[in-house]
């Protein structure tokens, strides 16, 4: 289908179209309404060297780059379901993720907790940075790790206020705008097409036989024809004449085939008229 063909189609049925607005708005509303608001608190840890490794006049952060399998363990213990019941012991409804950052090369751990409240959403995110370092000691005293070749973490960053999560809200809302705008349209499309068939179909149906209740309009009616009349020219004395001395004679034929009729004829009917210029005045 053709792009004008719909836009004209959107026009003729507007009243559709705007009706099916009406209807997207409410389902954008409600959607909003029934989508509980979401806050995020984000904290990095970054994981630190030994001091044997580093020595007592060495940079910690120069020793950074062989923190890497330390730190996928410690990601796959913050995760765990034992750990993730604990924390939602304290915080229920909240959630949280420990992954790497994967925006830097370091040994940096990335906690991000969402709740419905933003002191949640920031207790989680504390309670994620306080079990950090006890798994991670606790994995090194199971492998009797002496003090001195223990690792450690270091707070780097951390949020100080949750901040409303709107992205998923959003992406909702337009998900939910789009579907109701193209459904809008397919369905006014829809419907004028099969309105525009009826009416095409109706219109076939009572259209009147040819030459039956036809009704010509009066601008396209032809004048009567008229015809002009025809004088009959007087007949002249002498034609007069001349069919007047006809009729005895047709009538003496018609008497020599009938003679029986003679007896019934006078004398004045046998005899031939006078001519009207000889009759006496």
């Amino acid at each position: 289908m053709q792009l004008g063909t719909v836009l004209r189609s959107l026009v003729r049925r507007w009243y559709l179209v705007l009706l099916g607005l009406i209807l997207t708005l409410a389902l954008c509303y409600q959607v909003q309404q029934a989508t509980p608001e979401k806050y995020k608190s984000q904290a990095s840890l970054v994981i630190m060297p030994s001091a044997q490794s580093v020595g007592e006049e060495g940079n910690p952060y120069l020793n950074l780059g062989g923190m890497g399998e330390a730190l996928d363990i410690l990601t796959r213990r913050l995760s765990s379901e034992e750990v993730r019941k604990q924390i939602a012991g304290e915080f229920p409804g909240s959630a949280y993720t420990a992954e790497t950052d994967k925006g830097t090369s370091g040994a940096i751990l990335l906690i991000t907790s969402t709740s419905s409240n933003a002191s949640d959403a920031l207790g989680t995110t504390q309670a994620v940075m306080d079990e950090a370092p006890k798994l991670l000691g606790q994995m090194q005293e199971a492998l009797n790790v002496p003090q001195t070749s223990r690792i450690s973490t270091m707070t780097l960053l951390v949020d100080s206020k949750a901040t409303p999560e709107t992205k998923a809200r959003t992406q909702i809302l337009l998900i939910s705008a789009a579907g109701g705008l193209g459904l809008t349209f397919v369905l006014v499309v829809l419907i004028d097409s099969i309105l525009k068939t009826r009416t095409t179909h109706r219109k076939g149906t009572n259209a009147p036989s040819p030459g039956t209740g036809r009704k010509i309009p009066k601008r396209l009616q032809a004048a009567p024809e008229t015809v002009p009349s025809r004088t009959v020219p007087a007949l002249s004395p002498e034609l007069t004449l001349s069919i007047a001395e006809a009729q005895p004679l047709r009538r003496k034929r018609q008497l020599r085939t009938k003679p029986q009729h003679n007896e019934s004829l006078s004398d004045d009917e046998l005899r031939p008229p006078v001519p009207a210029s000889q009759r006496p005045s």
